[in-house]
Formats: structure tokens, sequence, C-alpha cells
């Protein structure tokens, strides 16, 4: 690219028409000494430059990246930024001019992170894109404040009828973001630290969803009165201890020989798990191979869907048609872990057989000697449960009675497709 400056006034046209000339590779006007403009290699930006005269040295300032930003904006609170930083104070600068610019960058930030589940990320998406950008996106950082968040998002959001804890979700997003940004000294100042969102509204104490053992006889109950395929999904979570975004993607190929398989992709923590599978389960899962054999066809996965899996919404819409309380799916999970923990089972053992991130002194256990407790663990809870009712649910995990309760009949004749 051509070097050299050209002269101009500072308006969006202006600019337009320096870009597509793709002659000289800066641009400035005299009337804006201290701003400074400098065109991308493909001529479709600029970055734009605060250039100031620091120590006796002349030093190149980032502010943002025009069309993105409001240049009009940024020339208007030029006199007070200069003002300020002639009196010592620090200024925002970087990358963002605007929110809309900061949210922007943090959307991509946690795009590429593959450590983040994907339901994590295109939920943070969709608060943004349909709170934070529509009701921050103009305001400049360096006008962001708590009463500005408190005035334009959380009163706002207030008046349209979203509960507090929702809100209180929608103000972390922006929160994380700009102590990303921090992070990566892309800002100087967090504009928000300190801030919390009870500072504005008082949040209301969280429902009590867990599960406890006594509520084994009705959750069998509910399980019982299920479709094989919703039935067997919250079975193996609880048998488990498994997530619902791990469980739903289970195939075929995962059980093998003694073990079940959870692949790194799949797991919510990045990290490959491998489950003993006990008699009690092997059983059952011979069993749902066979129905879904008959009744639905050899599929690659436990739990098919039109294309792959079910999808986690259709997961979720399983988990509340079971529901005889206010609970969750991930309340399976805990309850598993509670239990567990109260039958005496080594904690070690325990975190292990949920996929816990481990301290470092524990990870030097010899995973022989670690599998074999994990399964003698889930043999000791898998019989627990057959003991509070289980077998109610699924009796071919164990001898049938001479009685024929015509479960499987009901369950298979019912389909789910």
């Amino acid at each position: 690219m051509a070097s050299g400056v050209q002269v101009g006034k500072l308006n969006d046209a202006a600019l337009r028409r320096w870009l597509r000339a793709g002659v000289l590779r800066d641009y400035r006007d005299p009337q804006f000494p201290e701003m400074r403009l400098r065109a991308s290699a493909d001529r479709a930006k600029a970055s734009v430059y605060l250039v100031i005269n620091e120590g006796g040295k002349t030093v190149w300032q980032k502010q943002g990246v025009w069309p993105s930003m409001c240049i009009k904006t940024f020339l208007a609170d030029l006199p007070v930024m200069l003002a300020k930083r002639s009196s010592g104070a620090d200024v925002l600068r970087g990358e963002f001019f605007t929110v809309a610019d900061l949210l922007a960058w943090y959307v991509g930030h946690i795009e590429v992170n593959s450590t983040l589940s994907r339901s994590w990320f295109t939920n943070c998406k969709s608060i943004i894109n349909s709170h934070l950008a529509p009701k921050l996106g103009l305001v400049t950082l360096a006008e962001l404040s708590f009463a500005v968040v408190d005035n334009l998002l959380v009163k706002v959001m207030m008046a349209e009828g979203y509960a507090a804890n929702y809100i209180r979700l929608c103000v972390n997003v922006i929160k994380r973001a700009l102590s990303a940004a921090l992070d990566l000294r892309l800002l100087v100042v967090n504009p928000l630290s300190g801030y919390r969102v009870t500072m504005s509204l008082k949040l209301s104490p969280e429902v009590d969803t867990r599960l406890v053992e006594s509520d084994l006889a009705p959750l069998f109950g509910a399980l019982r009165d299920a479709v094989m395929p919703v039935a067997m999904l919250f079975m193996l979570m609880l048998m488990f201890g498994t997530r619902i975004g791990e469980t739903r993607l289970a195939r075929w190929e995962h059980f093998a020989g003694n073990y079940w398989f959870i692949p790194a992709a799949n797991a919510k923590n990045r990290q490959a798990h491998r489950l003993p599978l006990t008699p009690t389960a092997k059983a059952l899962i011979a069993h749902y191979l066979q129905w879904q054999v008959k009744f639905v066809g050899k599929r690659a996965f436990l739990f098919a869907g039109d294309v792959g899996a079910i999808s986690l919404r259709t997961a979720q819409y399983w988990s509340e048609s079971i529901r005889f309380k206010d609970f969750t799916s991930h309340d399976l999970r805990k309850l598993c872990r509670t239990i567990i923990a109260d039958m005496g089972v080594d904690t070690m053992v325990g975190e292990r057989l949920l996929n816990h991130a481990l301290p470092v002194l524990l990870r030097t256990y010899v995973h022989s000697k670690l599998d074999k407790g994990m399964l003698e663990a889930l043999d000791a809870y898998h019989a627990h449960l057959i003991s509070c009712g289980f077998n109610e649910v699924a009796p071919e995990i164990i001898p049938r009675s001479s009685v024929d309760r015509g479960l499987d009949k009901t369950l298979m004749a019912a389909g789910w497709l």
C-alpha cells in the first residue's frame, strides 16, 4: 500500500472516497490535528488513532475502527477526552469506542474458545443480540457507568417484565466482556468494576429445585410412565451422574466392552471420560438396543432425532415431561453425587465418576485402582437404586417377577417418533 497522507474533512462520505481511491494510506483533518486514520490492507476499514505527544515522544493510541465506530460521536467527545488526558486522568482506549464495539469483539472472542460449551455461547450471544446491543450499543465506553447500566438496561428490562435473575444474567455478560478486554490489555480501566446488579434491584431467593433421596419413588413413577427413549435418557443420567448434553449424544459405538466412553467433544469440560458398566447397566443397555432395533430401527445414536442425535431443546422438553416437582435435569446428576457420598464412597472416586477436575495430588492415583473403585462404587449405587424401586421402571435389569406388569408393551407401543 502506498504511503502518504490525504487531507480532508472527517465525515463518512469523505472517508469512503479516500478508501475507494486506494492511493494514500493515512487520512487527517487539519481541524483535528490529534486524529489520524490508517487504512487496512483491503481498504474496507480504517483504524482510528489519537496522536499525541507524551514525554517528548509522539505516541499513537488506537481508539477504534471505522466504520464500526461513529466518527461524529467520537469527535464530539474529543475535547473532553483531551482535557482529561491533560489533567492526568486515565482515558479508555483500545480496539473499542462504543459498547457495541466491545460486544462484537467479545462474541468473536468466545466463539473460537473450544473450552466453552456451545449452549453457553449460544445463550450469551442471544443476550447480546436481544438486550445488550440494542439497549447499550450506542453508549461510548467513556460514558458507560453504574447509572447508565441502571437506567438503560436494568430499569428498562424490569419495565419489560423480565425476571430479576435473568436481568442479573444479562448484566453479568457485559461485565465478563469488560473483564476479558481488560485482562487482554484492550482497555485501561473497567467502568463497571465493583458494580453489582443488587445495587439496582432486589433478587428473590432462588427456588430450591434439589432432588433428595426421598424423591426416588415419585421419580421412578414418572419414568415408568414415560415412553422408552425418555425413560432411558434419564435413567442413564441417574445411574451415572452424566450431564444431559453428553448423554443425549451417546452413540452405540461408545458402549464397548465394559465401559461407556464419552468423547472429549461431548463433555462440558472437554475432557474424555470413561465410565465402568455394571451388570445392571449392561442389562438395561442391551434391553434398550433390542427395543430400538425392533421399534425404531438400528441407529448410530441411542437417542436419535431426524438427523443425528436429538437436539438439546428436545432433551430439555423431555426433562419437563417427567417433572413431578420443580427440578431440572441437572438435579439428577446432583442426586447421584449426593447418594454416592452418603454411601461413603471415596471423595476422589466420586469426583472422578462425575468427570470433575481433580486437584494435582489426586491425579497421581493409579488408573487401574481408580477404575476398580469407580466400578465398585457404581455397583453398590445401582444396587441401592434397585432396593429403592428402580426395578419398577426397568424390570429387565433383574430377573422378572412371576407377574408380568406389561410395562414393555406399553412403552414400546407408545413409540417416540
